[in-house]
């Protein structure tokens, strides 16, 4: 039974206190004291295991023997107090508190810290008692894990444990070495996960591993991901058991870290070409030439986003995204960029794509980046251009914006909205709705032949706020609506 012990002056946040444990932790003896001289009493009758007092309630008189009395029965300390000042915190620190929690008191504060102090001592004592049980078990040793060597003689179970960033993988090993599972495992670190190997046994290791992963997210704000393998075949070896858990650990590229991943999951990888086709550079000569964010980011989402189980093996998709890198680098050294800033940012975007532990992260920053390209090119494009050419450009790239106006076009190109208007129609024969409509349509009907996208998202996609006004302008210009030319078209190809 863990015993805790109340000790305040106010008889209201005494019993607000104790109400509190006693409904967040029913297996808690709870009681209180509410002066200094029957703190001391109780504290040598109740023999508490964590005592929160209020720091004021021990005056200078009864201090020394507070601090003797708290010495021979050593519990836990979690001190309050109404001041946040520096003689106080001094105090506590004298005092030897885990904890100095100002008042009011915060409910979620106050049970958090108890339960840490409460779950540190599970440990310790765990690990006392199973030290001191422990029997002669089989030792394993680093070199078992790249030896192929005979089964084991008694059944294996092993986790991996990964951290996202891999600089925090000796905190996670520091927290381990401390920690107590309900069996005896070994622990092998490293430079990407931990290893842990255990003779198996009726452990539920799941449960384990979960009751790990929420003791491990109180103490720091660091993702990590769990795998399992039990090797249901057979024993196996400790190798064969390090091979599986990191093909599971994989996944996590894919699916994300905070979870457990068992061997039921263990990937059976698609094998795909990483390159580019040509069709697809063609493709992403297009979107770069005209600066098309939004197809460029519906294509990533379609590539890479949606991806189900058989996954590529994330090695392929690595190259197959340097393999587009290498296209925008292209594009970077036709408009003379591969230099300065640009060029760092290009070279940290190379070392995103091979070493980012997920999948999204790599396709949200090369989005970025690309738009930082796109948006420099066009900064610079702006003061070669003459006027109409300008505006012409600010279309192209623009169109797929269902809020681009005269006045915006205007705005970029540095003149007035009715001039502008005056010139496109000397010039182009056309208004400045007709050109962005024209354009619109242009690249709608080319997703319309070379996707399989719903007309609904190819008319939100191309700027066009409903699919009647767009179906109405496509039939316009087309001379027949978007679901019969996309028949048409395909009718054409095959």
């Amino acid at each position: 039974m863990y015993k805790v012990l109340v000790a305040n002056r106010d008889e209201y946040d005494t019993k607000g206190i104790e109400w509190l444990l006693k409904s967040s932790m029913n297996a808690w003896q709870v009681e209180s004291a509410q002066n200094e001289s029957g703190l001391i009493k109780k504290l040598e009758t109740f023999q508490p295991d964590l005592l929160i007092f209020e720091l004021d309630l021990i005056n200078e008189e009864s201090y020394g023997s507070f601090l003797k009395t708290t010495q021979i029965i050593g519990p836990d300390l979690i001190a309050l107090t109404m001041e946040a000042t520096f003689s106080q915190a001094k105090r506590a620190i004298d005092m030897g508190v885990s904890d100095l929690i100002l008042k009011p008191i915060s409910a979620d504060i106050l049970l958090k810290s108890a339960r840490k102090i409460h779950r540190r001592n599970q440990m310790i004592s765990r690990t006392a008692a199973q030290k001191s049980s422990q029997k002669a078990e089989k030792d394993f040793n680093y070199q078992d894990l790249f030896i192929e060597e005979s089964n084991s003689a008694e059944p294996l179970v092993s986790i991996g444990i990964k951290t996202k960033n891999p600089l925090e993988l000796p905190k996670l090993f520091k927290f381990l070495e401390s920690y107590t599972f309900q069996k005896t495992v070994h622990y092998f670190i490293l430079n990407d996960m931990i290893l842990i190997i255990a003779e198996k046994s009726d452990v539920a290791w799941k449960e384990e591993s979960l009751r790990f992963m929420r003791d491990w997210q109180e103490t720091s704000a660091e993702q990590i991901a769990i795998s399992i393998y039990t090797g249901k075949e057979g024993s196996g070896t400790v190798r064969s058991h390090y091979l599986a858990n990191r093909k599971l650990m994989e996944l996590t590229f894919y699916r994300g870290f905070n979870q457990v991943i068992e061997e039921s999951s263990l990937p059976k990888w698609l094998s795909i070409d990483p390159f580019l086709t040509p069709e697809e550079q063609s493709r992403w000569i297009d979107f770069l030439n005209q600066s098309d964010l939004e197809a460029l980011k519906s294509w990533f989402y379609e590539e890479f986003l949606i991806l189900a189980d058989p996954y590529p093996e994330p090695g392929l998709i690595r190259i197959r995204l340097t393999s587009i890198l290498a296209q925008i680098r292209r594009h970077m050294k036709t408009f003379r960029l591969a230099d300065g800033d640009m060029e760092k940012e290009y070279l940290r975007l190379f070392q995103t794509i091979l070493y980012s532990p997920l999948i999204y992260q790599v396709i949200n920053e090369m989005i970025s980046f690309i738009s930082f390209v796109f948006e420099t090119i066009r900064s610079d494009k702006k003061l070669k251009l003459e006027l109409t050419d300008r505006v012409l450009f600010f279309i192209e790239t623009n169109y797929w914006d269902p809020k681009v106006t005269l006045e915006r076009a205007a705005e970029y190109a540095d003149r007035n909205p009715n001039y502008i208007s005056s010139m496109l129609a000397k010039k182009c024969g056309k208004s400045f709705r007709e050109l962005l409509n024209e354009t619109r349509i242009r690249q709608s009907a080319k997703l319309l032949m070379e996707s399989e996208i719903s007309i609904k998202e190819i008319a939100s996609v191309c700027g066009f706020r409903n699919q009647q006004y767009f179906n109405k302008v496509f039939s316009k210009i087309k001379g027949m609506p978007p679901n019969q030319f996309r028949k048409r078209m395909h009718k054409t190809s095959v």
